[in-house]
């Protein structure tokens, strides 16, 4: 199985060339947004479509890269373990959701509360649409969603998903791969529960992978929608790619040879809970 993840690290891209350490970094860091916090109208799903909790923190998870750098792969090792954990429990929109954003119709996304469920991605937000942090979002929301869902303002999110859906429509979606995550995936679908855990496997864009809605600017990639009222924590190992068609990895912890690592790979459990006050 390691042997796997290597082939699939060097299929990427059509030639492996790993850069020295004295070449430019192009991962700026890791960008959490909190994209939503539910409220009591919100719960009323809850008989249809998954246990959704008061005060639950819809976060986003951005890649925030340099322009001309692109994501490629989110991925975890022996050496390299990557995980997302919540000390409750993910929720998942039993109704409408999915484990991947791209697998999400468009005309869904309204529906109750899909738009706050959990999974992963390699940039997409839904079925033909791109995410986009909302103060990047300079166009109003195009969801229309259904009466007392989603209306929930709070000082943490002051900007509600009608306002600013941090969805950019697109017909060039990014197309997600993924590698050893069979039975691991399906803690962001109807089985639920609260750590995901990758020790030989990833999710990829394969070829050159993908970029974010502004790559000259706002170059940020949404790799994951992760929903709970538990503290969330992480660590996670990034490929990318470099405008000249090389590669950059990057760990969350003892990085070796040619590996880079970056503070922002890391979430505690205790900085999780002191953002959330």
């Amino acid at each position: 199985m390691l042997k796997k993840l290597y082939v699939l690290l060097i299929a990427v891209l059509p030639s492996f060339i790993t850069v020295a350490q004295t070449q430019q970094q192009g991962l700026e860091g890791i960008l959490v947004e909190q994209y939503y916090m539910s409220g009591k109208n919100d719960l009323a799903a809850n008989s249809f479509a998954g246990e959704l909790k008061k005060n639950a923190v819809t976060y986003r998870i951005y890649v925030d890269l340099l322009p001309g750098y692109r994501f490629q792969a989110a991925y975890g090792s022996k050496e390299h373990p990557l995980f997302i954990k919540t000390s409750t429990s993910f929720f998942n929109n039993t109704d409408k959701g999915g484990v991947v954003a791209s697998v999400i119709p468009r005309r869904s996304l309204g529906k109750n509360t899909v738009m706050l469920d959990s999974w992963l991605s390699v940039g997409s937000a839904s079925e033909l649409s791109l995410g986009i942090p909302k103060e990047d979002d300079d166009t109003s929301g195009f969801v229309e969603f259904e009466n007392g869902y989603l209306i929930n303002r709070t000082k943490e999110v002051p900007v509600l998903p009608s306002e600013r859906d941090g969805l950019k429509y697109t017909l060039n979606m990014p197309l997600h791969t993924f590698f050893g995550l069979d039975s691991v995936i399906q803690v962001f679908g109807n089985k639920g529960g609260s750590e995901f855990v990758v020790s030989n496997g990833a999710w990829a864009c394969m070829g050159k992978g993908s970029m974010g809605v502004d790559s000259l600017s706002h170059n940020k990639v949404l790799i994951a929608q992760i929903t709970t009222d538990g503290a969330l924590e992480y660590e996670l190992n990034i490929q990318i790619g470099t405008p000249e068609g090389k590669v950059q990895r990057y760990v969350a912890r003892n990085p070796k040879d040619s590996e880079f690592t970056n503070a922002t790979l890391v979430m505690s459990n205790k900085k999780s809970k002191k953002k959330n006050k």
